[in-house]
C-alpha cells in the first residue's frame, strides 16, 4: 500500500483527524476481540458514526483494516539503521527492542495479529499487510548490507529479508500462545534473528553475531 490512499489523506480540522484516529482504534479493538473479523456496520455502531462516513473516509473495509494495521507498525517502530559506527548485532537489537516495546504496549492486539499472520485465509488481507509492512524496513536494511559487501557471496537479500520476517512472527506467535513468558520474548527474538542473519554474512560479522547469540543463550538460561 504505497503512497497516500483515501485513509491516509490530510484533514482540514483536528476534529476530523481525531474522528479518523478513533475509528482506527476501534477497528483494532474489533480485530482483537472478534477473531479478526467485523463488518463495517458493526464498526460504525461501535464508533458512533454513520456507515456512509466510514466509506467516505476509507473507501472499503480492506483499506480500513490496512490503515488500522499499518499505522501501528509504521508509526511506532524504530527503523533498522545500517551504520558503520554501530555493530551489526546492536543495530538488529535496537530494531527488535522497538518491536517488543510496541507489542507490550498493545499485548492483546499483538497476540491477535500474530495469530492472524499464520491463520489460513483465502484473502489474507491482514496477514499480507503485516508481512508487507514488516518487510519494507527489513528489506531496505538487508539491501544496504549487500551494498556494503558484508553479505556472503551466494546470499539472496530478498530471501534473507522474507525469511527473517516469517521467523520473527513465528517467535511472536509462540509467545502469544503462552509457550514462554513475557520476559523471554525480546531475548528469543534477538537470538533467532541474529542466528538467521549470521548464516548470510561474511565470516567476521557472522562471528560477531554468534558471539552475541551465546550471550543471549546464557541470559535465557538465567530466566528459566
Amino acid at each position: 500500500m504505497n503512497g497516500k490512499n483515501r485513509g491516509e489523506r490530510q484533514y482540514a480540522s483536528e476534529a476530523m483527524a481525531k474522528r479518523r484516529s478513533d475509528i482506527l482504534e476501534t477497528a483494532r479493538l474489533l480485530l482483537t476481540e472478534q477473531e479478526g473479523q467485523f463488518t463495517m456496520r458493526e464498526l460504525a455502531a461501535k464508533s458512533g458514526v454513520a456507515l456512509a462516513t466510514l466509506y467516505n473516509i476509507f473507501g472499503n473495509q480492506k483499506e480500513l483494516i490496512g490503515q488500522a494495521v499499518i499505522e501501528v507498525l509504521r508509526g511506532s517502530l524504530t527503523s533498522w539503521t545500517v551504520s558503520e559506527d554501530v555493530s551489526l548485532p546492536e543495530q538488529v537489537e535496537r530494531r527488535l527492542e522497538s518491536v517488543v516495546n510496541e507489542i507490550f504496549r498493545r499485548p492483546a492486539y499483538a497476540r491477535k495479529m500474530a495469530e492472524l499472520y499464520f491463520l489460513p485465509d483465502p484473502e489474507g488481507v491482514v496477514a499480507d499487510l503485516l508481512h508487507s509492512v514488516s518487510l519494507e524496513d527489513v528489506s531496505q536494511a538487508i539491501v544496504r548490507l549487500a551494498e556494503r559487501n558484508v553479505l556472503a557471496e551466494d546470499s539472496d537479500p530478498n530471501l534473507i529479508a522474507r525469511e527473517m520476517v516469517v521467523i520473527q512472527y513465528a517467535v511472536i506467535a509462540r509467545w502469544s500462545a503462552g509457550k514462554f513468558p513475557d520476559e523471554q520474548l525480546l531475548i528469543r527474538l534477538k537470538h533467532v534473528t541474529l542466528g538467521h542473519l549470521a548464516g548470510s554474512l561474511v565470516p567476521e560479522l557472522a562471528k560477531d553475531c554468534r558471539k552475541r547469540m551465546s550471550e543471549l543463550r546464557a541470559s535465557l538460561g538465567d530466566l528459566d
